[in-house]
């Protein structure tokens, strides 16, 4: 079982970097283990060689026309293998741990970005489904998508000119700095909402709005499913958002108090 969890962990790093026989595309960029097991030069050579081997393998295969579609596919499977034992032989017990550490910790990272991914679309279908409510006109959506663009346009054009505005009062050292602070903050993957993007939740005010967001999803689902006088289903949706947006207004109302709080409390 140990070593099942293993070569899955290793698959993951590596040989799935490879797309599939059905797509007909290679990786461009190999199969780099992580970083993090801090492998030897030696180590290092022994996995480019064993990657170059397996490329070379799996080039040849694709190449060859003689064989069958199903053969190909079958064949893969068993150069993966191979490739995924080679890789084990190569790394110490306590980088194998660490592989599977990485892997556990990458799978649960991937899960939480498709969660967030769900409900952004649910969000998305469900604004699309209120904007029908509004009856728009085929004139008035070429109007409004005319708006939106130039909004976009001028959006741009003025975030370029209030930096270059900026730019012109600090200084040299001041815009190095800065460019610094940018770079560390778009490497901040702390969820934010609405218009406070500056503004980093803890993981209780996240958990909040997520819990929250659930519950409105599953409360409009049931309202819409049940079988009221239309008008009395269009006001209970009415009162449902309002108060999903009265409640999430003031769980990160909270959330920037007690930031402010703990700023202000002494070391």
């Amino acid at each position: 079982m140990k070593r099942l969890f293993l070569s899955l962990a290793i698959l993951a790093f590596t040989s799935l970097t490879i797309v599939s026989a059905q797509e007909g595309r290679r990786s461009k960029r190999g199969f780099s283990l992580p970083q993090e097991l801090n492998l030897t030069s030696e180590q290092q050579q022994k996995v480019d060689s064993a990657n170059n081997e397996f490329r070379a393998k799996i080039s040849d295969l694709r190449s060859n026309s003689n064989i069958s579609k199903e053969d190909r596919r079958t064949k893969i499977k068993e150069l993966r293998r191979e490739h995924r034992d080679a890789i084990n032989n190569i790394l110490t017990p306590e980088q194998q741990t660490k592989l599977k550490e990485l892997q556990s910790k990458r799978e649960k990272e991937m899960s939480m970005r498709g969660k967030r991914h769900d409900r952004q679309r649910e969000l998305a279908i469900q604004y699309k489904k209120d904007l029908k409510d509004l009856n728009l006109t085929n004139e008035q959506k070429q109007q409004i998508r005319a708006i939106n663009e130039n909004y976009r346009t001028k959006s741009k054009e003025l975030a370029i000119q209030h930096r270059e505005d900026l730019n012109k009062i600090y200084t040299p050292e001041q815009q190095s700095k800065l460019r610094d602070i940018r770079k560390d903050f778009s490497k901040d993957k702390t969820p934010t909402y609405g218009s406070r993007k500056g503004i980093k939740l803890d993981n209780a005010s996240v958990e909040k709005l997520n819990a929250l967001k659930e519950n409105y999803i599953k409360e409009k689902k049931a309202i819409e499913m049940s079988r009221i006088a239309p008008a009395a289903q269009k006001q209970k949706l009415s009162d449902l958002r309002e108060n999903f947006r009265k409640e999430r207004r003031q769980i990160l109302a909270d959330a920037q108090k007690e930031k402010a709080n703990k700023q202000n409390t002494p070391a």
